[in-house]
């Protein structure tokens, strides 16, 4: 749900009373709903200092480690439970999660999502923004680019995921659920002193199995399309009682094993076999994944008196994962290793002030090494293609964002970051020559630098305690570089720059028994990323043309009693190619939509607190529709759209104790996560897990 802030009773302006008539009937009630407690004020940092969320001016998502038991979210591909106008799912495999917000989504470059994921503020690896949620406090979730504050890749907007700080207040939790097809999940955590008023530990673990829908026709083995993994971490708080500073330090890490990569053929969803071409050896049609993670980090912070608060961040991530399967008549491997260095020193006001300011400097650099091999069976065995590669990028900015309360109700906002990118490729490989059989040599190097200098302006106007509105442009990147999986002599060929810039308007109402947000919005895209070519194992990115993406979202939150929440959030959007001036992108594609855009969403609910004699019982309700969408540039792969129910009853015996019964997809409704179409092979789509009943057990102290 939208987060919300504190505020007075005060009149409804006329337009959202009758907004909230139009929408709920029973408002005429000569009784009314029963009063609720006022809302307690929620402080975001996802805009890089401590702020409530009605003094931000963009749209900003909140879910709470509530939210996220009550929908079972386990992991950073469930989010699109809970944070609304977000689409989640697997391109192939969970190292490329496509995500799709306000139109901008990562389908057209697997290696960059078009949400940047963090965890307590720093960025996740590409392919690691897939991964089991941890001792979560809440999630954040800024949509719209995002490039003032977070540089390259923020283009949709921001998830920054903040974990629970051990603190003086001990505390334990732990849970264990089993679900349909012999799933499981168990998940702890446990923080607290060590040295009460100095130093503070905290610990937490999870395992899970979540088994996909799937059968290989050639072993017989089941469960295709799913994953299980461990992941853990520690935490170190130094934080001594009177004293203006604080130093932290966290380790975590995640491995997890898969059978992805299996596809269906596009219009036989009812079938439970993974497509495996015939002729290809047994011992070449298994599927299997690999991944592994680890992460450090170090932070520290001191608090000035003069209400400034200097922050600085340290952070390594390291990630390898091997990828095995069959794909028409190949068998391909292709395992990468993945290095992370992040740094990142920042000035920002505390308190009220009548200008607040966040001030900044960054430094990111990935290093990327990956082997590729594609071996052919059928008709003939051979080794089709064959290279090694090393990319490197970096990243150095200075940002700035500053907000001057110009009088009580006004705010006026600017923000600037200069970034200075660079990328380099080494690679080398060989490819099968069809028509002679012998093998032609490639390969390539190179590197490019760009400065790219970014801005965002916007203004908030607060009508009364309860309603404000704002209004915001801003820009986002994507900065040059190269296709991370080269294949030819093309790749060492650089694309160039992606820039986009959003226009947004929107307003929330925060009143005792309803909540509301609203925004319309428009994102231009030129010099678009796009990987061009059909052929399987040999697509590279290329600059194909301009995107326009528009559209209106609103969310309701209303108390129609002290213990009924009724819940309504919706959007339309339309995102399409507003030119297509490559001619290998897809000529004539002009006018076509965006691939994995649905046109629109629909999710209503209901949930309800009963106090009962066995203790309190919370049942909740959800339905959601979303609207049709196209897997590929020429429109010609769609899936229509679909409506998905989920139910649950949570109980609690006990204040620590909760028990919680659930049904997701309760009709069991198929549809498409993704596909894709090859000339030479036909068209293949993957298919949703299905139906998923469970049981959850929960303890909090």
């Amino acid at each position: 749900m939208e987060a919300s802030f504190t505020a007075r009773r005060a009149p409804l302006p006329l337009a959202w009373l009758a907004l909230s008539l139009a929408w709920h009937p029973s408002a005429h009630s000569r009784s009314g709903p029963a009063p609720v407690a006022e809302m307690v004020p929620i402080t975001v940092t996802a805009g890089k200092r401590d702020q409530t969320l009605e003094s931000f001016n963009g749209a900003v998502h909140v879910a709470t480690d509530e939210d996220l038991q009550a929908a079972q979210v386990e992991n950073t591909l469930q989010l699109s439970r809970v944070l609304p106008g977000v689409q989640t799912s697997e391109s192939g495999s969970l190292f490329f999660p496509i995500v799709s917000v306000r139109g901008v989504t990562s389908a057209q470059d697997f290696y960059n999502p078009a949400l940047t994921v963090y965890v307590d503020g720093v960025p996740q690896l590409p392919t690691f923004m897939s991964q089991q949620l941890l001792d979560v406090e809440r999630v954040e979730l800024l949509k719209g680019p995002q490039g003032t504050l977070y540089g390259r890749s923020a283009q949709g907007g921001v998830l920054d995921i903040v974990t629970r700080q051990p603190g003086s207040q001990p505390h334990l939790r732990a849970s264990a659920g089993v679900s349909s097809r012999d799933g499981y999940a168990f998940k702890a955590s446990a923080g607290g002193p060590l040295v009460d008023g100095l130093l503070y530990g905290g610990i937490s673990g999870a395992a899970s199995d979540a088994p996909g829908r799937l059968e290989n026709p050639v072993t017989g083995k089941q469960g295709l399309g799913g994953q299980n993994g461990t992941a853990g971490s520690a935490r170190l708080r130094l934080a001594p009682d009177g004293r203006p500073w604080e130093l932290a330090a966290s380790a975590s890490g995640e491995c997890t094993r898969a059978l992805q990569d299996a596809y269906v053929p596009y219009g036989d969803l009812e079938s439970r076999q993974a497509y495996i071409m015939p002729g290809i050896p047994a011992d070449r049609s298994d599927f299997d994944l690999r991944r592994c993670a680890s992460s450090q980090s170090l932070t520290g912070r001191y608090d000035f008196a003069a209400g400034w608060r200097l922050s600085a961040m340290a952070a390594w991530q390291r990630l390898h994962f091997d990828r095995e399967y069959p794909i028409g008549p190949y068998y391909t491997m292709q395992p990468e290793r993945w290095r992370q260095q992040v740094q990142e020193l920042r000035l920002a006001t505390t308190g009220e002030r009548a200008v607040d300011a966040v001030i900044g400097l960054y430094r990111q650099r990935v290093t990327q090494d990956r082997s590729y091999r594609n071996d052919l069976y059928v008709p003939l065995q051979a080794r089709a293609l064959e290279t090694g590669s090393h990319n490197e990028t970096e990243s150095l900015a200075a940002f700035s964002d500053l907000t001057w309360h110009a009088t009580r109700r006004l705010d006026l906002g600017a923000g600037l970051r200069v970034s200075r990118d660079e990328a380099s490729t080494d690679y080398a490989g060989q490819a099968l020559n069809f028509m002679t059989f012998g093998y032609d040599g490639f390969g390539g190097r190179g590197t490019v630098r760009q400065t790219t200098v970014l801005g965002k302006a916007s203004a908030g106007y607060r009508f009364s305690d309860a309603w404000r509105g704002y209004a915001s442009v801003s820009q986002g990147y994507k900065p040059a570089g190269y296709n991370l999986a080269p294949s030819s002599d093309a790749d060492a060929q650089a694309f160039g720059r992606e820039r986009s810039v959003s226009y947004e308007v929107g307003a929330r109402y925060a009143g005792r028994s309803l909540r509301a947000g609203a925004a319309v919005y428009r994102i231009d895209t030129r010099d678009a990323q796009l990987y061009v070519s059909d052929a399987i194992g040999y697509q590279h990115l290329e600059n194909v043309g301009r995107l326009r993406s528009t559209g209106v979202e609103l969310d309701l939150r209303w108390d129609v009693a002290e213990r009924w929440t009724l819940g309504l959030d919706a959007y339309y959007n339309r995102a399409e190619f507003r030119s297509i001036d490559n001619p290998y992108g897809c000529p004539g594609c002009s006018g076509n939509k965006v691939p994995f855009s649905p046109s629109y969403g629909v999710t209503a609910s209901v949930q309800a607190r009963l106090d009962t004699a066995l203790g309190e019982v919370s049942p909740m309700l959800a339905v959601r529709r979303t609207g049709g969408q196209y897997f590929d540039i020429a429109n010609e792969l769609r899936q229509d759209a679909y409506t998905l129910i989920d139910l649950s009853v949570a109980w609690r015996p006990r204040d620590e104790i909760t028990v919680t019964a659930y049904a997701h997809n309760l009709t069991d409704r198929l549809y498409r996560t993704y596909g894709f179409g090859s000339a030479a092979l036909g068209d293949y789509a993957q298919v949703n897990a299905g139906r998923t009943v469970g049981l959850n057990i929960a303890y909090a102290y």
